[in-house]
């Protein structure tokens, strides 16, 4: 039955507030990465930093590193992807001269 109904102005106008908290939430979210990768790479080597690093534990350390970074960069990417997807693209039709030349 609620299929049935047109959308209502109402419920347009809530999807269009979801799309712009989603996209805001996407954009903290990309602020909050580099931060995110400061705690990953350095609260570990603090934990390491004692008794373990003297009996050898640079290798797992090494590990965790270019994992981490790893990581990092696969989620920025997924992050961008993301906010790219949510903007509207443009036509490219604002930035012409007029007249039609390039």
């Amino acid at each position: 039955m609620a299929a049935d109904r047109p959308a209502s102005p109402s419920s347009a106008a809530s999807a269009a507030q979801r799309q712009a908290w989603r996209k805001d939430r996407l954009r903290d979210a990309a602020r909050l990465l580099p931060v995110l990768g400061l705690a990953a790479l350095l609260l570990p080597d603090l934990v390491l930093s004692g008794s373990d690093a003297a009996t050898g534990a640079t290798r797992p350390w090494l590990v965790y590193l270019f994992a981490a970074w790893a990581g990092l960069i696969i989620l920025a990417i997924w992050i961008a992807h993301r906010i790219r997807s949510e903007t509207p693209h443009s036509t490219g039709d604002e930035g012409d001269a007029p007249g039609g030349a390039p």
